[in-house]
Parts: C-alpha cells; sequence; structure tokens
C-alpha cells in the first residue's frame, strides 16, 4: 500500500496504487459529471485471495493504468468498512468491478477481471459511453421506472409454518455424507446449526442434533479448520470441507462460538465434543485477532502459501496480514460467542472477555443520539449500519443476563430507542441505513435486510420480557411480520429469521432470580441458581437478577413477595412458580411452568 494511500493493496508487489482511486462520495460523481467520464468502482476486502490477485495483475497492468486513469473516474471501496456500498453494488463476490454512470446507477458489472478482458471491458463500455449515450439513458430510465413500480411486499401473519419451510429448507440441503448445507462452495451457516439444535431441544428428535454436531466435526476435522494455529477459515471450496478459502474472519468466529455453547448445553458428551474445538478456537482469536482494549480486530488475510504450512514451516515466517480495524457487529458477535462460551463450560475468563468486548463497543465506538459507528482504528468512523446496531444490542443484553449488572440493559434500552427512532420504518421493520445517512449513488434506495431485522426483532423481544413493556413486543412482532411473506425468497439464508420467530411464538421460561445482601448465604444460594439458570438445556430462556429494593415495581408486577431472598421463580408471561431454592430443581420448574395451561 502507498504510504499516502487511504486504500489496502494486495501485501505482494503490485502497482494499484498507481491508479489515482478515489474515496466514496459524492464528490465522486461531481467529478464524473464535470468530466463527463464513467466510474470504475472497484470493491475489495482486505482479506479477500481474489482482490489480491486483481492487484497484483489486472490492477498492475500498464494497459488498464492507463485506460482507467485517463478515461475513467476510479473509485475503491472496502467492503468491510463500508457493507451499505457493497449491499448495493457487489456483482455475486470479492473483488468487485463495476462500472457506473454519473449518477451512480450501474452500466455493467462482474467479479474478478483477468488483464485482458479487463483491457476489453474498458474499451467497450468507453466507447458505449461517447457513441451510444442515447441507448445507454434509454436503458438506466428503464431500470428506474421498473424500481419505482416495484411494490414493497406487504406484512404477514406470523405462525409456526414460516419456522417449518424454513426448517424443510434446510432438511432438502443437508448433506448427509458430508455434514453443512448445500454443495461447493461451502459455508459454515451457523443459523442452521442453532436451529437444528433448538429443534432438538423442543422435540427431543435426535436427528437435528446429529446433524449439527456432525457439521461442526466436520469442519473442525477437515481442512475448515487452521490445525496448527486453530481457528476457522471463511468457507471451504469443495464439499467435503478439505479445501478452504483461507481466510480467517472475527465476523464468522461470533456465530461459531455461539453454536458449540448451545451445543454445549444439550449434555456432558456434547460439551466435550464442543470444548475440544472451543478451546483452540479461542486461544487463536486471544492470540491473533483480540485487541488489547477489548475489540476484535476484522480478519486475518488469505495467505494459501503461509496457511498450506505445518507448523515448523511457519515458524519464522510472517504471519499473514491481520486487519487492525475493529468492526462494531463483528466484535458484539464476539462478545456474545465469548459470553456463551463461559457460561457453558465455566469458563469466568472468557465471561470477563466477552464483557470487556461489550465495554469497549459502548465506551470506544458508540455516537450519542446516532447510535454505534460502523468502524474504530483508535477513533471510531462512520455513523453504523442496522446490522451494528442489532448486534451491540444482542450483546448488551446477553451482558446483562450473564453478569446480572443493570447498567447493560438500561444501555440497551437506550440503543433500542435511537434504533427505532432512526431506522425504523413506522409500523414495519427496520432499514439497513439511518435517516440522513450518506445517499451517493444507489444509497439513496434503502433496503431491509432480512437477517439484520431479525436480529433486531429479537433484541426487541428479549426486552419485552425483561421489562415487560409491551411496547417492545409490539415492535418485535411488527418487524419480523414485515417479512412473513418475503422469507419465501431467501432459502437457506433465512435461518436467522427462523430463530426470531421460533422464539417470539414459544412460551419463554423467565427466570427471575431474587439476590440476597451480599456476602451472606441468600446471596451465594441466589448466584447459584442464576448459573445453572444461565445453562439450562431448553431452547430459550430470560435470566434476570432481581433486587428488592431496585426492582420493586417489577416484582410487584409479577406478584412476587419483597421478603423472600435466594430463591428463583421461573414465570412465563406474568404467571410464575412456587419459589425455587435448590439449583437442581430448576430445569423441573421449567418445564413444569412450560407445560402448565396458557390463561
Amino acid at each position: 500500500m502507498a504510504a499516502s494511500s487511504p486504500h489496502h493493496f494486495s501485501p505482494r508487489p503490485n502497482r494499484a496504487h498507481e491508479i489515482p482511486w478515489l474515496e466514496w462520495g459524492p464528490e465522486v460523481f461531481e467529478r464524473a459529471r464535470a468530466e463527463d467520464k464513467p466510474v470504475l468502482l472497484g470493491i475489495s476486502a482486505v482479506w479477500c485471495h481474489w482482490c489480491h490477485v486483481m492487484d497484483e495483475t489486472t490492477y498492475s497492468d500498464q494497459r488498464v493504468i492507463d485506460i482507467v486513469s485517463s478515461r475513467f473516474v476510479p473509485v475503491r471501496v472496502d467492503n468491510d468498512t463500508r457493507p451499505d456500498v457493497n449491499a448495493r453494488y457487489n456483482m455475486g463476490g470479492w473483488p468487485t468491478t463495476v462500472f457506473l454512470d454519473t449518477e451512480g446507477e450501474i452500466l455493467a458489472g462482474l467479479t474478478y477481471i483477468p488483464p485482458d478482458r479487463m483491457v476489453e471491458m474498458l474499451n467497450r463500455v468507453n466507447e458505449a459511453w461517447y457513441v451510444d449515450r442515447d441507448t445507454i439513458r434509454e436503458r438506466l430510465e428503464q431500470v428506474k421506472a421498473q424500481r419505482a413500480t416495484r411494490e414493497q411486499a406487504e406484512p404477514g401473519t406470523l405462525g409456526p409454518q414460516i419456522v417449518r419451510a424454513i426448517a424443510n429448507e434446510f432438511d432438502h440441503a443437508y448433506d448427509e455424507e458430508f455434514g453443512g448445507f448445500g454443495n461447493e462452495p461451502k459455508f459454515p451457516q451457523t443459523d442452521a446449526i442453532r436451529l437444528s439444535i433448538r429443534q432438538h431441544l423442543r422435540t427431543n428428535e435426535r436427528q437435528p442434533l446429529e446433524r449439527a454436531r456432525f457439521t461442526l466435526q466436520q469442519m473442525a476435522g477437515g481442512g475448515m479448520y487452521d490445525h496448527v494455529e486453530g481457528g476457522f477459515f471463511r468457507y471451504s471450496t469443495t464439499r467435503d470441507w478439505s479445501v478452504p478459502h483461507f481466510e480467517k474472519m472475527s465476523e464468522d468466529h461470533g456465530g461459531l462460538l455461539l453454536a458449540l455453547a448451545e451445543l454445549a448445553l444439550v449434555s456432558e458428551e456434547e460439551q466435550e465434543l464442543a470444548l475440544g474445538i472451543v478451546e483452540p478456537t479461542i486461544a487463536y482469536l486471544d492470540r491473533t485477532l483480540a485487541h488489547r482494549d477489548g475489540g476484535f480486530f476484522g480478519s486475518q488475510d488469505a495467505d494459501e502459501a503461509y496457511f498450506a504450512l505445518d507448523a515448523e514451516g511457519r515458524a519464522g515466517r510472517q504471519a499473514p496480514y491481520v486487519d487492525p480495524r475493529v468492526y462494531a457487529s463483528w466484535t458484539a458477535g464476539l462478545a456474545r460467542g465469548y459470553l456463551a462460551c463461559g457460561v457453558a463450560f465455566e469458563r469466568r475468563d472468557w465471561v470477563e472477555r466477552g464483557r470487556r468486548a461489550v465495554d469497549f463497543l459502548w465506551s470506544q465506538m458508540r455516537a450519542g443520539e446516532a447510535g454505534m459507528y460502523r468502524y474504530w482504528d483508535g477513533a471510531p468512523h462512520l455513523l453504523g449500519m442496522l446490522g451494528d446496531q442489532g448486534a451491540t444490542l444482542l450483546a448488551l443484553l446477553d451482558a446483562y443476563e450473564v453478569t446480572g449488572e443493570p447498567p447493560y440493559l438500561d444501555h440497551a434500552q437506550q440503543l433500542a430507542r435511537i434504533t427505532e427512532a432512526q431506522w425504523r420504518e413506522p409500523g414495519r421493520g427496520f432499514w439497513d441505513t439511518a435517516s440522513g445517512h450518506d445517499a451517493t449513488g444507489l444509497l439513496s434506495i434503502r433496503t431491509k435486510p432480512l437477517a439484520e431485522n431479525a436480529d433486531v426483532a429479537e433484541a426487541f423481544m428479549r426486552l419485552g420480557r425483561l421489562t415487560h413493556d409491551e411496547r417492545y413486543l409490539r415492535t418485535a412482532e411488527d418487524t419480523l411480520a414485515d417479512f412473513a411473506e418475503s422469507y419465501r425468497g431467501y432459502g437457506t439464508l433465512a435461518g436467522r429469521y427462523g430463530l426470531a420467530v421460533d422464539r417470539f411464538l414459544s412460551p419463554e421460561a423467565e427466570v427471575q432470580v431474587v439476590a440476597g445482601a451480599p456476602g451472606s448465604e441468600a446471596a451465594q444460594r441466589a448466584e447459584a441458581l442464576r448459573q445453572r439458570a444461565l445453562r439450562l438445556p431448553v431452547p430459550t430462556r430470560t435470566v434476570q437478577l432481581l433486587e428488592p429494593a431496585r426492582d420493586a415495581s417489577m416484582m410487584y408486577q409479577l406478584a412476587l413477595p419483597l421478603d423472600r431472598e435466594g430463591v428463583a421463580y421461573v414465570c412465563v408471561g406474568t404467571v410464575c412458580s412456587a419459589p425455587v431454592s435448590h439449583p437442581e430443581d430448576l430445569l423441573g420448574a421449567v418445564e413444569d411452568a412450560l407445560a402448565a395451561p396458557a390463561f
């Protein structure tokens, strides 16, 4: 990378920096209009192997450098820092190469383009721009007209058929021979794994559990896992998990840790299996992707030559590049994974590491009434996307339940208020960008991403059950209903939506643990009950530590006595059990409460 460039290029020798790349913004298109040139948009990622190859070949070819520099306005975007741009312009992978008009409309686009073909495309687009402008304008007007008349799907009705339909998608996609879902390239699909574990816990059927376990075993035992340094690679290029794409992403590890923690709660056998995968994975994350102040770095580069070596071969060699930026949603996901693993395996150090990540987000990456920033590199940058808000909300709620400390709930309520005000379409779901966000090019068209809406809906649902404020639950219901028709088009990518709908529709045990005075026997009983509640082998649960002096109104609402400390009550809605004093009795109380008839 050139010293003065804000862009990241291949770490190997290349000339890509000789192209006068601009950063994304309205000035790109102002210049394009002033110079009457089309825009060349390159979307890359620091971890992306083929992005590096394109830098080393195509963008290092003198013909390409000359044509791009003289006949186009080149702009380069990093996928991780600008997921909003990527969501609208990605052509199906990285790198993405897109030719745009002076308003940001797409003229043509591909992914990786080798040098000779790039020269051909540059000349063809350039010729059409000057020779056939009327045809281009006519086609783009048709595209705009179609977009303007495209109707947003109406909300539908939530029901168990949604969860069944999504589960069926995974049933059809499941690979009986090698585990996982679909053919090559094969991704972890942790939402599908989590949904399978939850199916087992709801129905006691063995097949979903066996599929989840087998998939995790196959990934961890094959080429998808780095058996020298630990950690999962991003995906497998082969059906049998043998040949990975070598980048390691903090984004992926959060979901994998969460799935492994949920598997571990099923039984001692599953816990032993999961621990063998979790320990070296967390060791890798601590050693390579952990920032000393609490966040997590974004990724480690896909260096095929390095990762193909054994331990002896890697010794003394330069490790692949680590992106030193901290991304809000990815650090939040890892915080959740650490907290969940800390609970599942009774590792207080992992719980503390997860809490530090949450604290880092709140102290370093919060933009006041504008919500969470997108990324941090010593200072925060770019007001965040919906995914950053939703992931942080869930991490705050996990920290609240796991630590029992009220400030995390207060922070979650504050962020929920901001997210609803800045991102939500009234009465419907949430846009991917906030009101007032950059509207350059196609960013003027706001979209509603399914997975991110599912996260926000789950957060509001949990807030509703923790606070017993029906407004949160209505927002969760409206958000999920907004996709009750359109989810069908997502296929196996609807897993997170299935998890959120399943949780919303299912009765959920709320374990209310009444604290005792610090250092007292009642306080010790309360902590034992709380820890057991967090480790219950149930599909979902809410755990809350109540202090009679502070939470009198909540206890009054639930008709809980204020003079009984060091006990737990299992509530479903506003109906609560008799007090439970012993941790070993808690699971039975939950099962009884869930089996009781609803009124």
